[in-house]
């Protein structure tokens, strides 16, 4: 039975042990995670091939982190977000570096696996027409106003300056 339970330790032990599940959690205790395996989840906002490697930009909980990855890996990514798409979700399995010498002291991943998970999409925006209406009068206004100053101003200075005593 003892060696049942020493053997079941043993392995435990093995267990990597800086699975991360948001980037939060790399972020707030970046010195428990250094150069351990961690693994996210997060939405792709960015991609940048150099030649075999890709840097990926991942978004998760309203922080981002640059990842490093196979070129193929990351030409897999259909969708980057932006203001009118969402971006692919993708699952990061990878080394994490609070400052990583390779390139130049930034805070990265180097991926093992970048796998997608969710496709991204198309996000409709309408045009908000009593928005427009709004912000053409006001600018409308502003003119108006700025000439009426200015013809003001432009009258004052015809007028014989009150001498002060």
């Amino acid at each position: 039975m003892k060696r049942v339970a020493v053997l079941i330790l043993l392995l435990l032990l093995l267990v990597p042990l800086g699975r991360a599940e948001t980037l939060r959690d790399l972020i707030d205790d970046p010195v428990a995670y250094d150069g351990r395996q961690v693994k996210f989840r997060g939405e792709v906002i960015g991609v940048m091939v150099r030649g075999e490697h890709a840097w990926v930009n991942v978004f998760d909980n309203g922080l981002a982190i640059g990842v490093w990855c196979q070129a193929e890996e990351a030409g897999l990514i259909s969708f980057v977000g932006d203001y009118t798409h969402r971006g692919d979700i993708v699952e990061v399995v990878g080394i994490y570096h609070m400052a990583c010498t390779e390139h130049g002291g930034d805070t990265d991943i180097h991926a093992l696996s970048l796998q997608v998970l969710e496709k991204g999409y198309q996000i409709e925006r309408p045009l908000n027409m009593t928005l427009l209406l709004l912000s053409v009068a006001i600018s409308m206004a502003a003119v108006i106003l700025s000439y009426y100053l200015w013809h003001i101003r432009k009258e004052m200075k015809k007028r014989v300056p009150w001498p002060f005593y």
